[in-house]
C-alpha cells in the first residue's frame, strides 16, 4: 500500500488489513500524540509497524527514528520487511522481545490473530508460547534516550512498564498508552493514572472506557507529558 514519499505498508499477514484500517484509516492515535512531531519513538507492542510508519508518512518533512519491539512471531515477516525498506533502513529497529517482569528472562505468551496477542489468557483461541523480556539496560543501549514519545500498545502489561522501566519513562518527553483494565496492578485505570502522576507525569488527555472485545474489563487511550521536560 503506497503511502507516498517513498513510504509503503506491507500487508503481508491476513489481520494487516485490521491493523492499517485501525491505524491509517480510523487514525485511532490522532487524538493522543503531542503537538510536536515525535522523532525518536518507542514503539513498544508494535505488531507490525504501522504506528511507527503512520507517524513518518504524515511528517515526511522529517526523518523519524524508531525502536519497534514486538513478542508475537507472527509480527516478525512484517516488520522484518519494514525496516529493510530504503527509505527507512537504519532508522526503524525491532526486537523481538516482550514486556515483563525485569527479575525474569522468559514470559508466558499467548499468541493470537487480530492483535490479541499477549500475556495474559483469555477463552479465545490461543497459542501458549515463552518469549524473551527486553530489559530496560538493553533498550537503553540500542536506542538511547531521549525519547520524544513512548507509544505503549502491550495488551495488559501496562503496570510491568510504569513499575520496571523507570528509566525510559524519565527519558520520554511523552506517552501514549493504550490501557487494559486487567491488568497486574490490579487496580484499573486510576491505579495507572495515580502510578503516571507519582511518576512525575500530566495527563493530557484520556478517553472514555469503553468495554473490551472478547472479554471482561475495559480499555482506553491516554496521552501523558513528562513535567521534567
Amino acid at each position: 500500500m503506497p503511502l507516498g514519499n517513498d513510504y509503503w505498508a506491507h500487508l503481508l499477514e491476513s489481520d494487516a488489513y485490521d491493523s492499517f484500517s485501525e491505524i491509517f484509516i480510523q487514525q485511532e492515535y490522532l487524538d493522543y500524540l503531542p503537538e510536536k512531531p515525535p522523532l525518536r519513538i518507542l514503539d513498544l507492542g508494535a505488531h507490525y509497524g504501522y504506528f511507527s510508519l503512520w507517524i513518518q508518512s504524515i511528517h515526511p518533512e522529517n526523518d523519524v527514528h524508531s525502536l519497534l519491539i514486538e513478542p508475537s512471531p507472527n509480527c516478525f515477516r512484517s516488520l522484518q520487511n519494514l525496516i529493510k525498506q530504503k527509505s527507512l533502513k537504519n532508522r526503524f529497529l525491532f526486537l523481538p522481545r516482550a514486556i515483563g517482569n525485569a527479575k525474569r528472562s522468559t514470559t508466558s505468551f499467548y499468541d493470537r490473530p487480530h492483535m490479541a496477542s499477549s500475556c495474559f489468557s483469555s477463552s479465545n483461541n490461543e497459542n501458549l508460547m515463552d518469549v524473551s523480556i527486553i530489559s530496560e539496560n538493553e533498550i537503553l543501549e540500542t536506542f538511547a534516550p531521549p525519547y520524544d514519545l513512548i507509544k505503549c500498545d502491550i495488551e495488559g502489561s501496562e503496570w510491568e512498564i510504569l513499575q520496571q522501566y523507570s528509566q525510559l519513562l524519565e527519558s520520554s518527553k511523552y506517552l501514549t498508552l493504550e490501557w487494559h483494565s486487567w491488568h497486574n496492578g490490579g487496580g484499573g485505570y486510576q491505579q495507572l493514572v495515580d502510578k503516571l502522576q507519582a511518576i512525575g507525569y500530566d495527563i493530557t488527555k484520556s478517553s472514555k472506557p469503553t468495554p473490551a472485545l472478547e472479554r471482561e474489563g475495559q480499555v482506553g487511550l491516554i496521552l501523558a507529558r513528562n513535567l521534567k521536560f
